[in-house]
Parts: structure tokens; C-alpha cells; sequence
């Protein structure tokens, strides 16, 4: 993800970030990894995936870079979630 940014031209209104600082809606989410944003949001209330709420009523919801990459790291490649959402999610802890 990082080495595409890395090929666009540097903004001096927009610095890159960090991907600590970087953060992806549900919606981008669901998009990056080619799956549902009910399966994203299934992740989210398993525990599964580090997010946090914020605006107005807390309806917001962020995921942050960093996170997505572990997330990916510790249990897509490892196989222990499908991106498919009629397959079981695993409960907080279960991999």
C-alpha cells in the first residue's frame, strides 16, 4: 500500500503521513480487500480489527493503516479469515 504513495509527488498541504497517521473507512476497507462492508464490520465487532469511533454521535468509524496491516499479517495470510462472508469469523482470540 505505502509504495504507491510513495510514487506520487510529495503535497505541501498534504505531507506523507505515516501509516500510524493514515486512517480508511469501513467503506475503503471493504474495498482494499475485495469483500463486503458487512464482513468488514463483522471484523470489527469480533474484535478482530482494531477501529475507533468518532464525529458526531460517534457514527464515524476509522481504521488505521497500521491496524489494516496487521490485521492482514495475522489472519488473512495465515488463512485464519475468509474474505467470504458466508465462512465463520473466529472470536477474539481464536485463530
Amino acid at each position: 500500500m505505502s509504495t504507491q504513495a510513495k510514487n506520487l509527488p510529495q503535497s505541501k498541504l498534504l505531507p506523507l503521513l505515516p501509516s500510524s497517521l493514515q486512517f480508511f473507512s469501513v467503506a475503503e476497507v471493504s474495498i482494499i480487500l475485495g469483500t463486503s462492508t458487512k464482513l468488514v464490520h463483522d471484523w470489527i465487532n469480533k474484535g478482530l480489527l482494531p477501529s475507533f469511533r468518532l464525529g458526531e454521535k460517534n457514527r464515524l468509524i476509522r481504521i488505521r493503516q497500521a491496524d489494516l496491516e496487521k490485521f492482514i499479517d495475522a489472519h488473512i495470510r495465515n488463512g485464519s479469515v475468509s474474505l467470504k462472508e458466508d465462512a465463520p469469523i473466529p472470536a477474539d482470540g481464536e485463530s
